[in-house]
């Protein structure tokens, strides 16, 4: 029979979301301020077959074992999706089954959503130094970034249906957006195009996202050295995390004259903070 672990619980914890102290930045109102903030959880899951590792899973915690067997039912079947499942850690699941028989690339591919497959997000520490751009950029000129990301993104014009990922200079000039109906696909090809013209790493540079920001793409963002990422929608807590760890200032819910600074404040120049 499967059981649940429930995660421990700490004084800002609920299951799924956590709290940030955030800067929450109106232009038009001329005001900054700090407020606690309700920010989606992110955090890894990992999959085992009978004991041995087989993915890693980047989720909002709660329901994974609905999320195993779904993964199970869409990748291997429904056979292997009703194997007992059994979740021995808040992070981990393990499946009634060999690691033989989970088919190898197409699950490992899908679990991973962008991690590729690693099993420990430690292995960004091994491959990333932090950000150490003294870059500082008016809060207005972030504001603008969304309007400049969606004007450059033709296809979704025609289409509504792609992620846009654009890359900026200080002054908030695009200098370029990519398309894809992957978010994470649509960062890979803007970073690889900024590597093809020798702009790496992006120390003078804004990233900016079309939608949410999750741990995956903050990474990607990290690793082209990037210090300021702006994203429409809202930052993951594991995101945040990265960011603060590397040196990268998130601001999210970038739209109109408002915004919120998750990480780094100093890197946005705008009203002074309330007192």
């Amino acid at each position: 029979m499967s059981t649940s672990v429930a995660p421990s619980r700490g004084p800002l914890y609920k299951e799924g979301v956590r709290e940030k102290l955030v800067e929450r930045i109106d232009l038009a109102a001329g005001t900054r301020r700090g407020e606690r903030d309700t920010v989606v959880d992110e955090a890894p899951l990992t999959i085992t077959a009978r004991g041995r590792e087989v993915a890693v899973v980047m989720r909002t915690p709660g329901e994974d074992l609905e999320l195993v067997r779904g993964l199970l039912h869409a990748e291997a079947g429904e056979a292997l999706a009703g194997r007992a499942l059994v979740q021995v850690a808040s992070d981990r699941v393990d499946v009634d089954a060999e690691p033989g028989e989970l088919p190898a690339r197409s699950f490992m591919a899908t679990a991973a959503c962008g991690v590729c497959g690693r099993v420990a997000i430690a292995a960004l520490e091994a491959r990333a130094t932090t950000v150490t751009s003294d870059l500082v950029v008016d809060a207005a000129v972030l504001a603008a970034v969304p309007d400049g990301l969606r004007a450059g993104q033709t296809q979704f014009a025609a289409t509504g249906g792609l992620h846009g990922a654009g890359l900026f200079d200080r002054a908030g000039r695009r200098l370029a957006v990519r398309e894809d109906v992957g978010r994470h696909n649509a960062v890979d090809k803007l970073i690889g195009a900024a590597l093809a013209e020798g702009r790496l790493p992006l120390t003078d540079h804004v990233v900016a996202v079309s939608g949410r920001l999750g741990y995956e793409l903050a990474e990607k963002v990290v690793l082209a050295g990037a210090p300021i990422v702006v994203a429409v929608s809202a930052p993951s807590r594991l995101a945040i995390d990265v960011a603060e760890r590397f040196g990268v200032t998130v601001c999210g819910f970038v739209r109109g004259t408002r915004m919120n600074v998750y990480s780094h404040g100093w890197r946005v120049r705008g009203p002074k903070p309330e007192t």
